[in-house]
């Protein structure tokens, strides 16, 4: 039985040990993940109003969109793995829902799901690129849209 022990086992002090190192190294080896940071955004053909909280990405909103007021309706920082999901009410009957897909060194890669009743009425997959906005406009209806904003962080 000794020589068994002394083979294939090291004792209890070295396995202790052993388990220590995984433990604190198992943080390194975990699913990576990213932070994504969205903004729904009401826009209208109105004149000259432009929520504060969008300065940043005003000049992308006005390059894209050909809408004259934009007011922040929500936003929020989450941090997401591949295969997690973010879901968002917008109102009573619909949902805004961000799936992770996949994390590369440069993009990520997302599922993006409007929801009504739920029931799909939007749905596209998009690659975010490391710390850009990604924009993402509704169907206007009454003049007036929602726009989507995505930026992502790793």
């Amino acid at each position: 039985m000794k020589w068994r022990r002394r083979v294939f086992g090291f004792g209890r002090i070295p396995g202790i040990a052993v388990l220590w190192v995984m433990l604190l190294l198992s943080p390194l080896f975990a699913a990576p993940s990213v932070q994504v940071e969205w903004r729904v955004i009401d826009a209208s053909h109105k004149k000259g109003v432009v929520d504060p909280r969008l300065k940043d990405i005003y000049r992308n909103l006005g390059a894209v969109f050909k809408y004259g007021a934009y007011r922040l309706i929500a936003m929020d920082r989450v941090s997401l793995a591949p295969n997690q999901q973010v879901s968002v009410p917008l109102s009573k009957n619909e949902t805004f829902v961000i799936r992770i897909t996949g994390i590369g060194s440069r993009w990520v890669h997302a599922r993006i799901r409007l929801l009504k009743e739920g029931q799909s009425i939007f749905d596209t997959s998009v690659q975010m690129m490391k710390g850009r906005t990604l924009l993402i406009g509704g169907p206007s209806k009454r003049g007036k849209a929602l726009i989507f904003s995505l930026r992502s962080f790793w």
